[in-house]
């Protein structure tokens, strides 16, 4: 293994090539890009098989001494990518990479059979994708009773769906909305809005907004953008969209927007039953995705971090 695979740090990849594997690889994901890790990983390594034919990226930190893998705020996976539809055993790399860690977590994409990994143990996780290949009276056939009574009162308080809103608008409000619930620092914030502001983010994202009658913003979100994908990364409401279902209305209008595309619609999760609740109601298809925890500590402080 070690003869075909290389651990190389961010600054010493090849930019073009790693790209490249990513772009051609079956399942590119937006996250895996090197302008999009470098933003949010502070450190992250490479695995790279012989000529960038595989890559793996992995973001790292370091705490009590031991260097450990984590995923930062705004990346829902990573994962294996292979270019030109190779297929690398994945058990094996798995398997490999495991080994490098003595503490962490991985989330990587759901392959055909759960990996068996000495000192790991793994969960599978949510995420929900809607194919928008088919026009929207298509699609908005499929969604569940209770979505169409949501966005009938949506449409009874004549809400307005627009682009003109400012990014760190939808950030700030996001941030105030969510930030205890999810965790979430002043700093992975704000990398995330320098990210938005590079040159190479400016075609892979977009901001969508719902005003209600009087023009208050009521809802909006970010969304990413790659050739193949929208990511509803990012999005708010606030109590008097609640009331107004303007959240059913802000996806409900994405997804007209981008309907006919062939793009897929990617809700971002959740586990959580009250949000997969709420995505279920778009008839979307199940596209589960692996939680990878690793703990090789010594005995005595293993069971400390299960």
């Amino acid at each position: 293994m070690n003869n075909e695979w290389q651990i190389i740090p961010a600054h010493a990849i090849d930019v073009h090539k790693w790209n490249a594997c990513i772009s051609q690889s079956n399942r590119p994901l937006i996250y895996a890009y090197t302008f999009y890790l470098n933003a949010l990983c502070p450190q992250w390594i490479g695995l790279i098989l012989n000529n960038y034919e595989a890559v793996m990226p992995v973001p790292i930190k370091k705490k009590w001494g031991i260097t450990y893998c984590y995923l930062p705020v705004f990346i829902q996976q990573l994962g294996l990518f292979q270019k030109n539809h190779t297929t690398y055993p994945v058990d094996a790399i798995l398997q490999w990479v495991t080994s490098q860690f003595k503490y962490g977590d991985l989330y990587i994409p759901f392959y055909q059979s759960l990996p068996n990994l000495p000192n790991c143990s793994v969960q599978v996780r949510d995420n929900f994708i809607l194919d928008l290949k088919n026009e929207y009276t298509s699609i908005a056939a499929g969604y569940s009773g209770d979505l169409k009574r949501n966005l009938s009162k949506a449409n009874h308080h004549h809400l307005v769906y627009h682009n003109k809103v400012n990014v760190q608008t939808i950030l700030n409000q996001f941030y105030q909305a969510y930030h205890r619930a999810m965790h979430l620092q002043k700093a992975n914030l704000n990398a995330f809005a320098t990210l938005l502001l590079q040159k190479e983010m400016q075609l892979h994202f977009f901001a969508r907004a719902v005003n209600d009658v009087k023009g208050n913003l009521i809802a909006g979100g970010i969304f990413l953008k790659d050739d193949y994908r929208i990511y509803n990364i990012v999005n708010f409401t606030n109590s008097t969209g609640r009331k107004h279902s303007a959240n059913h209305f802000l996806l409900d209008q994405c997804i007209h927007e981008f309907a006919g595309t062939g793009m897929v619609f990617d809700f971002e999760g959740s586990s959580q039953k009250g949000i997969q609740a709420f995505y279920k109601n778009f008839h979307p298809t199940p596209e589960p995705y692996l939680h990878i925890h690793i703990n090789q500590l010594p005995v005595p402080i293993r069971y400390l971090k299960q």
